[in-house]
Order: C-alpha cells, then sequence, then structure tokens
C-alpha cells in the first residue's frame, strides 16, 4: 500500500445512528476533524490511532466507551489496512508500545495513562 500523508486538519464523517466513520461526505453523516499529526516524514511511514476512554478528548466512539483521539504518523508499514510500526509484524500487539505512547504524549498531554494504540487506519488511504 502507498503511504500518504493526511492534513493535520483531517476530516471525517459519522453516522450518529450507526457510527460508521468515513472520510468523505455523505448525507446523514456529521463532520468531525480528527487531529493528525505527521511525527514522521518519510515515505515509509503510517498512522497510529489514539484510542482512549475519556469521552471529552474523543472525535468519535468505536464502540461501547471507547473513542479515537486522533491519529500520529510514525515509521512503519501497512499489512492490508493495518498499520505496524517498524519492528512489529502480522498480529503483535502494538498497544502499549511506550517509545510511541511517548510521541503520542507529545500531541495528547492531556491523556498522558489514558490512552492506547492500534494499527487500524488504512481505511483513510
Amino acid at each position: 500500500m502507498e503511504n500518504t500523508f493526511l492534513p493535520s486538519d483531517f476530516k471525517v464523517y459519522i453516522n450518529p445512528i450507526t457510527r460508521e466513520v468515513i472520510n468523505y461526505s455523505e448525507f446523514g453523516f456529521e463532520e468531525k476533524i480528527l487531529p493528525t499529526f505527521d511525527d514522521y516524514s518519510e515515505q515509509d511511514g503510517g498512522y497510529v490511532a489514539v484510542y482512549t476512554r475519556e469521552k471529552e478528548s474523543g472525535i468519535y466512539s468505536v464502540g461501547g466507551e471507547i473513542y479515537i483521539a486522533g491519529q500520529v504518523r510514525i515509521k512503519g508499514n501497512y499489512l492490508g489496512h493495518i498499520f505496524y510500526p517498524q519492528g512489529y509484524n502480522l498480529g503483535d500487539d502494538i498497544s502499549q508500545d511506550k517509545e510511541i505512547l511517548e510521541i503520542c504524549k507529545k500531541y495528547f498531554p492531556e491523556l498522558k495513562g489514558k490512552m492506547w494504540i492500534g494499527g487500524d487506519t488504512g481505511q483513510w488511504h
């Protein structure tokens, strides 16, 4: 999958009934800005999603009380639509990577100790 850079004010559209999230405008969907940070600027990178249970910091819910607060670009590659940071392989759990969470804390300091990461961000490309 070819890596691309997303704008910092990346727009997503959420269906309030089905909670479906897309990156193009469609009738019945609400526009939201998903904070997006390009911490890594080389071509061999992609985005990790920042998850939290803090509703006030969430842009949209992915189910229950789990929210996406934003996304951060780091070094790694997509395998299908799942992003794996450098050093990780298919099926590896990246959610508590201390190094990546430190990077995310720069952009989401209010979520220190209240966030985790995931690589399911390939749907934007």
